[in-house]
């Protein structure tokens, strides 16, 4: 029997190097999501959203995205009301360039209920 011959070895290892370095570069958008959505979240188990402003909501999720130093658009952030429920919803995308002229594009659409 023989084994993997170099070529096929080189074609592996080049395909894992790819997914690992993609995976890196995309990474840091679904952190600033995380953050996103801990601030909002944050803001509705403290019962803190009952009495702000759309304004206010943004101002604080701006505060926190810029402390963890993160591009984040307060535009994104939306107040919506479907079947007699209020939501924010967050719903925007970051381009991620991977390779010289290859992008990578991650959509985020969530609702987060504000009781």
């Amino acid at each position: 029997q023989a084994g993997a011959s170099l070529f096929a070895i080189i074609v592996v290892m080049t395909l894992l190097a790819i997914i690992i370095v993609s995976g890196l570069k995309i990474s840091p958008a679904y952190m600033d999501n995380s953050v996103i959505s801990t601030a909002i979240n944050n803001l509705v188990e403290n019962d803190e959203i009952d009495g702000m402003s759309l304004r206010e909501i943004r101002t604080y999720v701006g505060r926190t995205m810029q402390t963890n130093g993160a591009r984040f658009s307060n535009d994104y952030i939306e107040e919506v009301e479907e079947g007699g429920v209020d939501y924010i919803q967050v719903r925007y995308e970051s381009r991620v360039t991977l390779f010289s002229n290859i992008d990578a594009i991650v959509k985020f659409d969530y609702l987060i209920e504000t009781e």
